[in-house]
């Protein structure tokens, strides 16, 4: 029976879900650029039954204007819109591009005191890549690698030195649905049936696409049973 798959609106994972990756904040990334479309995506993300979201915004060399300081005085203002019963935090999505290292002395933006996203660029690692993630680490930080199933340059090796040094893993949902290619698909249903993922997180930049991924996903009894533990995860991250 597990072979056979429910779409995930037939199912109640959505019910109650906590959101960690998300570029909902409006006009500060790629992501949502007006706050008539933010509130909008925030809407019907409620009325699917989501509680919890994290605005992860892209810190990046290449988004100077994106610090800690600037980001959370948006925040605080955006916030105050949000739909009444859905609740919203600021964290974000951190590149690990030259300037990353002097981002951690600063202070990051985190969730749950501790848990850091991080990305690196889709085709290529950052030169000393297991390096900055250990100073994470000794600086008290829990390295979550965003989406590691989109990362073109990765092989098994790469992902099991990954896990063996602590790093967790976030799942993009939509990668199940084939959102990003046939490629990252493959990998995420691999490494959601071997257990790798810790959490997970929509990575919502534009509702259209959220709501498109949304009707393409469907998932088979152990997909929605792995899910179930990821969900809870992000839970604990609130």
């Amino acid at each position: 029976m597990g072979i056979f798959k429910r779409a995930i609106l037939k199912t109640n994972l959505l019910e109650g879900m906590t959101d960690i990756h998300s570029h909902l904040l409006p006009g500060v990334d790629d992501g949502m650029q007006t706050r008539e479309d933010s509130l909008e995506a925030l809407g019907y993300m409620y009325e699917l039954g989501v509680k919890h979201i994290y605005c992860t915004p892209h810190i990046m060399a290449d988004l100077k204007d994106n610090t800690p300081e600037v980001l959370r005085t948006k925040f605080s203002e955006f916030a105050k819109a949000a739909p009444q019963g859905l609740e919203l935090r600021l964290a974000a999505e951190y590149m690990m591009d030259a300037g990353f290292e002097a981002k951690i002395k600063e202070g990051l933006l985190t969730m749950a005191n501790r848990h850091v996203l991080v990305e690196t660029s889709y085709l290529s690692p950052p030169p000393s890549l297991m390096d900055l993630l250990y100073d994470l680490s000794v600086n008290g930080y829990i390295p979550v690698i965003a989406h590691p199933e989109r990362y073109m340059y990765m092989y098994d090796k790469d992902y099991r030195k990954l896990k063996e040094s602590g790093n967790k893993f976030q799942l993009n949902l939509f990668s199940l649905a084939g959102t990003y290619g046939l490629p990252a698909q493959k990998k995420a249903v691999k490494f959601l049936k071997d257990g790798f993922y810790d959490f997970t997180g929509s990575d919502i930049h534009h509702l259209e696409n959220y709501q498109y991924s949304l009707l393409e996903l469907s998932l088979s009894r152990s997909q929605r049973t792995e899910l179930e533990r990821l969900l809870d995860n992000n839970t604990d991250l609130w």
